[in-house]
């Protein structure tokens, strides 16, 4: 089955509703679909080892939140019918580069090896979410993305913002304008229009978000723990992430309730959501503030956190002592916490409940 077949599927189903600005990318991903099925098969054929790698150009689809792109990505992946291919939150793939880096320290050029290798495994990488925050993310993109491309690896990524905004005003910013230029190069940039946030749409509450942080709340809060590991056991002792401890209101098998100001504070990073992320597959989390505008640290861990989450399709459950807009509505990250809002709310689907891991 082709994307654009699974797509025009879904919509018969009832499933999603046919719009026109996502046909439109759907054609383009219709196209990498059919060159990639062909390259495949050269490079499966006898005379491969003859032959050098074909870089099939990918796309990069950049707009508003809510508006389908993870999904039109998914597409593409989904139908692909080899295993050649890899599909990661842009986290998660910078999260496997420096465990590359690790594991090939002292040798030349490590970089090199990382590409060779994901290359040799993968002739594609979709990267959902991809966002440039971090100095040593940006020095290495350049590089790295000279290095995937030689070998012949497509790739197709989305993104809120368009390839000449990613790491807007970021320290030494020239450095990443080389990987900005081969994305332009080697990906054709599709701006999908935001007409309609279908997360909004699909927003049905199912319980999973408490406010006010009130008694009532956090009574609720217990039962969802209390539901969710069956009223086993719970343990209260701190959890070891990363070589460092965090404090915890209790777990019990795959679940585990957090306290806001311990999960989204310093020393809290990344590295913590996404190892926390591969342990548990239900997180409650309570006493989420209203976040002041000058909270930068707090904010921008908390849109990390949301997005491994996310991602991870962790079934989620918050006590906040405001509603979900007010969390944090002013600041130097209101833009990204558009996206972290969007999300919040598609969480408490039921669509998404059905998809949680």
């Amino acid at each position: 089955m082709t994307p654009l077949d699974y797509y025009k599927e879904q919509c018969k189903n009832g499933l999603i509703i046919e719009d026109q600005n996502q046909l439109h990318v759907l054609h383009d991903l219709q196209l990498i679909y059919l060159h990639l099925l062909k390259e495949y098969h050269q490079r499966s054929g006898l005379l491969s080892v003859m032959r050098k790698p074909n870089l099939v150009h990918g796309v990069y689809l950049w707009g508003g939140v809510g508006i389908g792109k993870t999904f039109l990505l998914d597409c593409l992946f989904a139908c692909l019918p080899f295993q050649n291919k890899l599909r990661m939150h842009f986290h998660q793939f910078m999260r496997l580069i420096h465990q590359g880096l690790k594991e090939h320290e002292g040798r030349k050029d490590p970089l090199k090896y990382i590409a060779a290798d994901i290359a040799k495994k993968n002739l594609l990488l979709c990267f959902d979410e991809f966002v440039v925050t971090d100095i040593v993310d940006a020095m290495l993109l350049g590089r790295l993305f000279r290095l995937l491309f030689s070998h012949g690896v497509c790739l197709v990524t989305t993104s809120n913002v368009k390839p000449d905004d990613l790491y807007k005003n970021g320290l030494q910013r020239s450095s990443f304008l080389p990987a900005i230029a081969l994305l332009k190069q080697h990906t054709k940039v599709i701006h999908v229009p935001s007409t309609i946030d279908y997360r909004l749409r699909y927003l049905k509450s199912a319980g999973v978000f408490y406010t006010p942080n009130d008694e009532s709340a956090h009574q609720a809060m217990e039962k969802c723990f209390s539901i969710l590991t069956n009223d086993e056991n719970a343990s209260h002792h701190p959890i070891t992430i990363c070589g460092r401890e965090i404090q915890i209101k209790k777990q019990a098998g795959d679940t585990i309730w957090f306290d806001f100001d311990k999960i989204c504070n310093i020393p809290r990073s990344q590295q913590d959501y996404l190892a926390i992320a591969d342990k548990y597959k239900n997180i409650l989390i309570s006493n989420i503030p209203d976040i002041p505008p000058d909270a930068n640290n707090v904010i921008n861990l908390f849109i990390r956190m949301i997005d491994v989450f996310y991602d991870a399709r962790i079934r989620l459950i918050i006590s906040s002592e405001v509603p979900i807009d007010k969390i944090y509505h002013h600041g130097y990250l209101a833009f990204d916490f558009n996206r972290t809002r969007s999300r919040l709310l598609e969480m408490q689907s039921e669509q998404y409940f059905a998809s949680t891991k």
